[in-house]
């Protein structure tokens, strides 16, 4: 075979490949995905007028990994998002400017939120972390004016620049031991912010407890 014929040959395979994916990601799924070698990456939504939407770990038996950067962004009905187990990682940007966003669940495996995950989100009021969660990047929650509380996950080891930024209503947060990254501006701008519970001589101890304002509103709870 010539190799021009070759060349020929592989376009239609790729042709059809791209043919049979189409097919595939448009089969029996209200999501927009794409596929690499671990898995499924949901891309968006085919409608924007759901108030709800479930995200599953997995699609015809494959399993979903991320929610890929700027997925949701500007939903403008959103309310609530439950992210099932299996779910690992979401981009940047996933769920920004989500205006009517109000609740967000996360199953027990998502390790990552991104930079501006849910930026300027000013409704969201809960929003449920994984128990696996390790990083919260760049302003991941920067301007949820509606957040009141947030519990982070015991393993959580960074929280990134200007992270809870502006969240207003935020009135006490608890710092787990692990965690080995907080910059002094993670927190700028919560204003209703009264108690944050750490350990005496913890990493969060000796970033917060040099800064005048944050150090009086340290409270120290008992190692276990």
């Amino acid at each position: 075979m010539g190799k021009q014929n070759v060349n020929h040959f592989a376009e239609l395979l790729q042709a059809v490949a791209e043919t049979v994916s189409e097919a595939w990601q448009s089969r029996n799924t209200p999501f927009k995905v794409r596929k690499d070698d671990r898995g499924l990456i949901i891309t968006g939504y085919k409608s924007s007028l759901l108030p709800r939407i479930e995200i599953p770990g997995e699609i015809h038996g494959i399993p979903v990994h991320t929610v890929a950067a700027r997925a949701f962004v500007n939903c403008p009905f959103l309310e609530e998002v439950r992210i099932a187990d299996g779910v690992e990682i979401i981009e940047p940007n996933a769920f920004s400017s989500c205006m009517h966003l109000t609740k967000v669940f996360m199953g027990d495996s998502v390790s990552f939120i991104g930079r501006n995950a849910f930026f300027e989100c000013k409704y969201l009021f809960c929003a449920e972390l994984s128990p696996a969660l390790r990083e919260i990047d760049n302003r991941a929650f920067f301007g949820c004016s509606g957040l009141r509380d947030i519990d982070l996950p015991d393993g959580i080891e960074r929280i990134g620049d200007q992270a809870f930024y502006g969240c207003t209503k935020l009135k006490s947060i608890h710092i787990p031991l692990a965690l080995k990254h907080l910059p002094r501006s993670a927190f700028e701008g919560c204003h209703a912010l009264d108690h944050i519970f750490i350990e005496k001589n913890s990493y969060a101890d000796r970033v917060l407890s040099e800064s005048g304002y944050y150090s009086k509103k340290l409270r120290y709870i008992p190692r276990i």
